[in-house]
């Protein structure tokens, strides 16, 4: 086959196993594969890779001839063997080598002589097995096929970054797929659903693009108007029911996990611990004095912050839902506080007045012990 050919096959192919296998398609990788897709005619001088790597072609074509040993299993063993030491620092590149070398050999199969791929053994690969099926080199019908590869690659390369149920996602809008997707990568990146719902006790239509801020019984928690919402088919404990929905990711997330001990403590006197300027979540259950009840007038079905008995349920709660239970105070429990920050910045400091686990007032020692 002709150099333009083997360069198309093997850009089809590195294309389809990332929409396949889910990796990171970049130029780098796939100018190697482009590459490695050139090397078995090393063994012919007159090559596109034979011409500057002379002291290697003609040595090879004088001792073994064109198409024996480096478009044999013993040629592909030996690269394996060369690149193996990339497979642990960077197995993509090993990858990239390999199933460029590999392409060649199999669209070789496809030309009239086939590829001694068992060699020293005289058995010839073919494919397919009738000759007239089979394509001359440089021929019109090679032709045809690069063309064809060509197309095939450029209709592959959306979905090639989106991998099959990317695809799939995109073209269904399904939100169960986007909650499986995101179900997998939560905590990597910064996600959002494009998101087209309705609200289960308004019944307003809604389209949004709404930050993911995590799952729950079966749905997620987004972001809309600066409120924390529940998404979901369930009408018990979501609400807003999906009828498209698209998951879109966004830049390296770092996940910054702080666990406070509130025994004896308020929200309040949490809250005006945290900096200000971070993006945080806060997390955990707090057991309070149950005659000490709460104002609650949102009859929203989730909420991220809940009060059932005498616990205090957070989930995914900001500062500005605390609300009326922000002077209760803990006869126990504990908080989980999320910072979420680009991966490129600091740590988060914190620094408690009082120190951090504090000292608990008197009216509440009973309670506790």
């Amino acid at each position: 086959m002709l150099a333009g050919t083997h360069i198309a096959f093997s850009t089809a192919l590195y294309l389809g196993g990332a929409a396949v296998f889910e990796y990171e398609t970049n130029l780098v990788m796939w100018a190697i594969a482009a590459l490695f897709s050139l090397m078995p005619d090393v063994d012919l001088p007159t090559s596109k890779v034979g011409r500057p790597l002379f002291f290697i072609s003609v040595p090879l074509e004088k001792r073994f001839g064109h198409r024996t040993i480096t478009h044999s299993v013993i040629g592909v063993s030996i690269l394996c063997f060369l690149a193996s030491p990339l497979y642990f620092y960077y197995p993509l590149a090993f990858w990239a080598i390999v199933g460029g070398y590999w392409s060649h050999l199999q669209i070789d199969m496809a030309n009239i002589r086939g590829v001694d791929l068992f060699w020293p053994s005289a058995i010839r690969v073919v494919m397919p097995g009738k000759i007239r099926y089979r394509l001359e080199v440089g021929s019109k019908a090679e032709m045809i096929v690069f063309v064809s590869l060509i197309v095939f690659s450029v209709g592959l390369y959306p979905m090639s970054n989106l991998g099959l149920r990317g695809g799939l996602h995109q073209l269904l809008r399904n939100f169960d797929i986007a909650r499986d997707e995101y179900v997998k990568v939560q905590g990597t990146n910064f996600y959002s659903l494009e998101l087209k719902a309705i609200d289960n006790l308004t019944l307003e239509h809604i389209d949004c693009l709404c930050p993911i801020l995590g799952a729950w019984q079966g749905g997620l928690i987004v972001e809309h108007d600066g409120k924390s919402r529940a998404v979901g088919a369930s009408e018990i404990n979501h609400n807003l029911f999906p009828t498209e929905a698209v998951l879109i990711k966004g830049n390296p997330l770092k996940v910054i996990t702080k666990r406070i001990k509130m025994n004896g403590r308020s929200l309040r006197w949490l809250i005006e611990q945290l900096p200000a300027d971070r993006n945080y979540y806060l997390l955990g259950e707090l057991f309070v004095d149950s005659g000490v009840l709460a104002n609650v007038s949102n009859i929203d079905l989730y909420h991220p912050v809940m009060l059932n008995g005498s616990t205090v349920r957070l989930h995914y709660a900001k500062a500005d839902d605390l609300g009326d239970y922000l002077n209760m105070v803990a006869i126990r429990g504990e908080v989980v506080v999320q910072f979420w920050v680009e991966s490129r910045d600091e740590s988060v400091e914190l620094r408690f007045s009082g120190g951090e686990s504090g000292s608990t007032p008197t009216s509440l020692e009973n309670l506790i012990h």
